[in-house]
Parts: C-alpha cells; structure tokens; sequence
C-alpha cells in the first residue's frame, strides 16, 4: 500500500484540488446557482405536484360570456355591487374582488354606482385589493388587520413606499385590504408568493420596532384570516427580514422576502361564471366558501408562469395560495441543506478518488459505484421533496461527481496510455505483438515488478563461433550474427516467447511470462528444432552470398526463475534470473560434447511435450556432480554414437 501511495499522490493530490475548487465555486457562486436549483425544484413539482385536498375556494369569473351579457369592461359598478351581493347571498362566507377601481365612475350614473358597491361592500364579509409599488399613491389606505412585529426590521429592509388603492369610500366599506402584487424570478417564473409585504413611510411616529413602516397582507392572507375569523397577525423576524408568520395559533415559515414557495397541486378550484350568477342561477357550491371575484376574458386577465404550466391566472395563483395556508403544505429548503449537499459530494467524490484504481480494472463495478453515487442526491433530494415537503439541491453533488469520475476517468486514460507505452518501447522488440497487445489488456503491473513462476528458458549460439570472428571480415561477420539474430528473433516471437536479451552471437529468450503460457515446455522445444532445421535451410542462401554456413548449439530448461524489471532508475531489463538460466547457459555448451544441436534440461525433462532420450551425464560448470541431459528422437543415435566414442571400443 505504500508504494501505491507513493506512486498516486500527486493524483490525489490534483483531485483534492479540483474538489477544493468545485466546493469553492459552489460557495462563491451560491446565488448564481439559485436558478438552476430552482428549475430542480420545478421538475419536481412537474413530476408529483402536491396532492391537494377539495379547495375552499371558488372562482367567479367575469369572462367573455358575462361580458357578452352585460357589456364591455369596465362595467358600471352599481353591477360589480349587485355581483358582491349575489355571491354572497349563494352562501360564500368571504368575497373577495381582485380588482383595483382606484378612480371614480365620471359616466352619469357613476356615483350611484359606486355609492352601490360601497354599500355591497359593507353589507358582505369582503376583501378588495390593493397593490404597493414605487409609485404616487392616489388614495392613502391602512391595513384593516392588525398586526404586530417580533423582532427589529433590519435597517436596509426594503420597502415600497408606493400604494394603489381603490377609492376611499370602498376601501373603508370592506372588511379587509391585501396586496395582490408578485413577483417573478429572472426568468419570469412565479416561484414565490408574498404572504407579508413592508411598506416604508417616512411621515409617521417611528418606533424601534416597526423603524416607519406598515405590515400589509397578502390578498390571499387576508382572505384566510377573514375566512379563519381573526383580527390580527403577528410576524416574527430576523437578521435579514421576515422569519415567520402567526395566525389563528398556526405558524407558517417565510423567507426573508415575507413569501413562501408556490407549491401547486393537482386539485383545481371550482369557477363560477358571473354571468350565471347574474341570472339567478343556483350554485350551491358556493356555500361556506372563499370566493374570487376576477376578471377572465379574452386580453383582460392577467396570466403568468408557474412551475408546471406556461401561463396561469392569477385568481388561481390566490387560491393555491390558501390552499397552502389552509392545508399547512409548505416548500422548504432545511438550514443545512448546503452542508449536506457539500459533505456528500465530498463524500463522493473522495471514494471515487481512493477507488479509482480498483475500479478501473473492473469496468461494469465502476460504471454501477459512480452511478448509485450520481443517483443518491438526485432519489434523495427527489424523496425529501415527496415525503418530507423538502428541498435539497442534487446539482452539486451530481455534476460534481460526475466531473470528479470524468477527472479520474482521464487520469485512468493517461495512465493506461503511459502503461501502453511503456510496455511498447519495453517489449515491442522483444514479444510478439500478439502478446504485446494482450499484455496492454491485462493488469500485469506485479509481474512488470516482480515475481517468482516456472518458466521454460532457451539458450543458443553460433558453434565455432571464435574461429569465424577471427578469420571473416567485420562487415561479413556482422552479417552473419544479424542473419542467425534475425532468425532466432523470427522463431521465437512467432511462438509467443520473450526474448531476454542478446549476448553477442547468443539469443536468451523464455516462455510463460510476463503472461501465463500452460504449454511453455511445447513452444519452447518447438522454437529450438525450428531454429535448427531453419538455419541448416538457409545456409545455402548464406554460402550463396559468399558468407560462411553456420552451425548453432540450443539448449532448453525449465524450473522456477525470478522475472521481472530488474536494473537502476535509469535503465533497466525485463529479464529472468535463477538456476535454471544458469543451467540452461550451461548445457547449452554440452551440445559441442555431444556433436548434437539440441540439449533438454533434467527439470525440462520432468513433464516433457514430447518423448526424450536420455544422451548422458555431464559435470557443469558451477553446478554440483553430474546433471543429465536429455534429447529427442532426431538426435538420439548420434548422441549415443558420441558417448560410446569418447568411451572408447569395448573389450
């Protein structure tokens, strides 16, 4: 494990790096990013709305059929008075108009009419609407709900200092006023409704508390709290705006902004046309209800964007609304959802870091860990949001992870492609490129370090090899060397063995590493009688050139070597070291002795591939009393005619 260590820190080290910057990122771009967790947030809203019980609200709508019936907008008022008291009296225990009438009716029978509305006005349990903004105001106008204040208003909290309201008369006959102004985010999507709103003054007593200002409900809290049958409301707040609403003993959370997050549902408030009501038709779907009374016709209503659909009503939007307060169903984000969302890509992203290794090697474990891990915020924030009614942010830790696995995939790339060339420049003269290539695919780096494994070793030279040296010319000797190495080379890598190294007129090679070879006696032996019979084949090609014919001395072996690189940092061989290379070396000398080209060592001759003849028994240089020799068939009578030569005629 160390070594491992050593060998990968700097990778480590380059990925702590990246993390550090994604988290840094992250940290410095939180508010850049609340857009994109914002459309997380809407998908899942698009995928499982929120499963809305049977609304309160109903809504009477003055659409194109009212307006075919009674006339174009605006209609005299004497008629949105006579509304009022229609859907009042069909049961609906508040009615609430969202429409402004900020100007007096100038027609002839305009100050009966408003005198009209006004009297509706009083005569019903309802709510007009008003609007802030950073406009004049034309007709100043107070809360009809009490309100108090927990807390300080922060000193830069912002205010509109605007009010539009509707005429003094009629704001003075309802029974309740509330803001039906929103506003959308960047990207025009209506995301959060204002419960609460502040509205700065400057010309009033200013107390430490309330430092000038006015607490204004939404129109859709002030529906609620007429509904509810409460006078009053009381916020909480905190560092940086509003913290909390109290009304009727229920606490509703707020952002700093005093809104709360639109979370729709699949239920959808029953609509009335006003029209029928009108009529005299019965709607008994109005009793015990929060009416709307809004405007709905074609160029006249006033839509917008919502998480699930491209354009709304606003009369829709209040309902929702209500609903939310009436049902207690709020979106919210935890406290610690960024440090939860942070600590898990951390998480995350340092087991793929410490793993990436293992699971290089093993490409279908990997693919499924970086995957439940790309999984896990992206099921988890979706199941906070559908059982718990929370809002986790999964794009950090998903794209961060995802850009971590990227990183660790290149690192894993460049590392194979290193490894590629290494064993390439390596082994590329002296492999195959059969084995070559199958040695790219596999994970040998304990071999390419070192280990112990039998192999079967050959050893070969030019016989007389001394006396050519001495009498040819270098240029014809040098060809000649070439001509034997070229053809060693050839015989060998076409049976998949390694070709150790060189040694003048000399060829190492061996079988059964760096990759596992179960037949190595066989390639081996085989290797060595193509190696004779394509030498005494092309001797005639040699004499052809003026160059002298060669013989050549092969001697094979077997036993357990150490293999591996072997050298300093700045060279080193892929080499075989152990008795059997020596043995080998040795017996190869055996084969002048014995007037054959070919010599089986005793180990090779333990589980030969083919049938052996023993040729006799030899003292070796370096090796304790005689080592047997063996041979195969092909050489066997003129081996034995050796021996029976040097010992002479019998009797």
């Amino acid at each position: 494990m160390p070594g491992f260590i050593r060998q990968r820190w700097r990778e480590w080290l380059i990925a702590g790096l990246f993390i550090a910057a994604a988290l840094a990122a992250h940290v410095a771009l939180d508010r850049q990013l609340d857009l994109v967790r914002a459309r997380i947030y809407d998908l899942y809203q698009q995928m499982l709305p929120r499963h809305g019980e049977p609304s309160p609200v109903v809504i009477v709508r003055i659409d194109d059929e009212s307006l075919a019936s009674h006339g174009r907008w605006p209609w005299n008022r004497t008629k949105v008075g006579e509304l009022v008291r229609r859907t009042a009296s069909q049961g609906a225990a508040v009615v609430g108009l969202d429409l402004l009438f900020p100007e007096a009716d100038t027609s002839e029978t305009g100050a009966s009419g408003d005198a009209a509305l006004q009297a509706a006005l009083e005569d019903t349990h309802s709510v007009l609407a008003v609007s802030l903004g950073e406009g004049a105001t034309p007709h100043e106008a107070e809360p009809k709900a009490g309100w108090s204040v927990v807390g300080d208003v922060p000193e830069r909290f912002p205010g509109f200092p605007g009010l539009v309201a509707s005429l003094p008369g009629l704001n003075a006959a309802a029974s309740g006023l509330g803001v039906i102004r929103a506003i959308p985010d960047e990207d025009g999507v209506l995301r959060h409704l204002p419960v609460v709103w502040l509205r700065a003054l400057e010309a009033v007593e200013q107390s430490p508390t309330t430092r000038g200002v006015q607490v204004w409900p939404s129109f859709a809290l002030e529906l609620v709290r007429l509904y509810a049958g409460v006078d009053d409301f009381a916020v909480r707040m905190g560092p940086y705006g509003f913290d909390a609403l109290r009304i009727a003993g229920t606490t509703i959370g707020l952002a700093p902004d005093g809104s709360v997050r639109l979370w729709e549902s699949t239920a959808a408030p029953v609509t009335v046309s006003a029209a029928s009501l009108l009529a005299g038709d019965a709607h008994p779907e109005l009793a015990g209800t929060i009416a709307i009374v809004t405007l709905d016709a074609v160029g006249l209503a006033d839509y917008r964007v919502t998480p699930t659909r491209p354009a709304r009503a606003g009369s829709e939007i209040h309902a929702e609304l209500i609903d939310q307060m009436l049902a207690g169903a709020y979106l919210s984000e935890p406290p610690d959802a960024r440090l939860a969302e942070r600590a898990w890509f951390i998480l995350a992203t340092i087991g793929i870091t410490v793993a990436s290794g293992f699971l290089a090697r093993r490409l279908w474990i990997g693919l499924i860990f970086i995957a439940t891990l790309l999984a896990v915020p992206l099921a988890g924030g979706f199941l906070a949001y559908a059982m718990r009614s929370e809002l986790y942010d999964p794009v950090l830790p998903a794209a961060g992870i995802f850009l971590v696995a990227a990183f660790e995939g290149y690192s894993q790339y460049r590392r194979s492609e290193t490894r590629r060339d290494t064993l390439a420049r390596q082994f590329g003269q002296f492999l195959s490129p059969a084995v070559v290539a199958r040695l790219m695919q596999s994970n040998t780096d304990a071999l390419l370090g070192g280990e112990k494994r039998e192999i079967s070793i050959l050893m070969t030279d030019i016989r007389g090899f001394t006396n050519l040296s001495e009498k040819l010319e270098a240029d014809k000797l040098i060809a000649i060397v070439n001509h034997f190495l070229g053809i060693a080379t050839e015989e060998i890598l076409v049976r998949d063995g390694t070709i150790d190294k060189f040694m003048g007129d000399a060829v190492l090679a061996f079988w059964n590493a760096p990759l596992d070879q179960p037949d190595h006696r066989a390639r081996a032996l085989s290797a060595a009688q193509a190696l004779i019979a394509r030498v005494a084949w092309e001797n005639d090609r040699l004499v052809a050139q003026g160059l002298e014919a060669i013989r050549i001395g092969v001697a094979v072996e077997s036993g357990v070597c150490s293999v591996g690189n072997f050298g300093s940092s700045r060279r080193f061989d892929y080499t075989a070291v152990g008795s059997p290379v020596n043995r080998a070396a040795r017996l190869e000398s055996v084969t002048k002795k014995l007037g054959i080209p070919l010599v089986l060592g005793p180990e090779f001759a333990k589980d030969p591939p083919v049938e052996l003849f023993k040729a006799g028994a030899f003292e070796l240089q370096g090796i304790e009393g005689e080592t047997p020799v063996y041979t195969t068939s092909d050489y066997s009578r003129s081996a034995n005619a050796d021996a029976q030569a040097r010992k002479g005629p019998k009797g």
